[in-house]
């Protein structure tokens, strides 16, 4: 269907993203160990991706693994100053067995300084269930770091 001359323009269209709402990039967690740690790192970006891209005061993109295996190590500055992207969570699957621990942080691209840390340990599996508390209350503390104490 053609937009009528009466319909307001789309804003994202013309302007890119949103200058009032944060905008932060999820990268794929590392894993160090077992092989089964990068199915459980992708999972888990990609679920926090999804549950702060819900939030109608938060712009979330995830930078896809393949992108980064191919991309010189700058790339990622590079994708965040053409994208004016103003934070990056990333973090590092670890341990062995079926309970492997995960590290998150939140740093800001201007200095790329951490502004938010958690350490799960041996519970990362634990953030895949569909009503996780553990990812809930990590979405509402970046939320809270993202929102509540902007970029300073």
């Amino acid at each position: 269907m053609n937009p009528s001359p009466t319909d307001p323009p789309d804003l994202d269209q013309l302007y890119g993203p949103d200058p009032w709402r944060p905008l932060v990039a999820v990268l794929p967690f590392k894993h160090a160990g077992a092989p089964s740690l990068r199915l459980v790192g992708q999972d888990i970006a990609d679920l926090l991706r999804e549950r702060l891209q819900q939030d109608p005061a938060l712009q979330a993109i995830l930078i896809s693994s393949d992108y980064l295996a191919k991309a010189p190590p700058h790339a990622v500055d590079l994708v965040c100053r053409e994208l004016r992207i103003g934070h990056v969570i990333s973090g590092q699957c670890h341990g062995h067995g079926d309970k492997p621990s995960l590290y998150v942080e939140l740093a800001d691209t201007h200095g790329w300084n951490v502004r938010w840390a958690h350490f799960h340990h041996a519970g990362a599996r634990s953030l895949l269930a569909p009503d996780s508390e553990e990812m809930t209350a990590m979405i509402a503390a970046l939320r809270r770091e993202l929102v509540t104490h902007p970029r300073r």
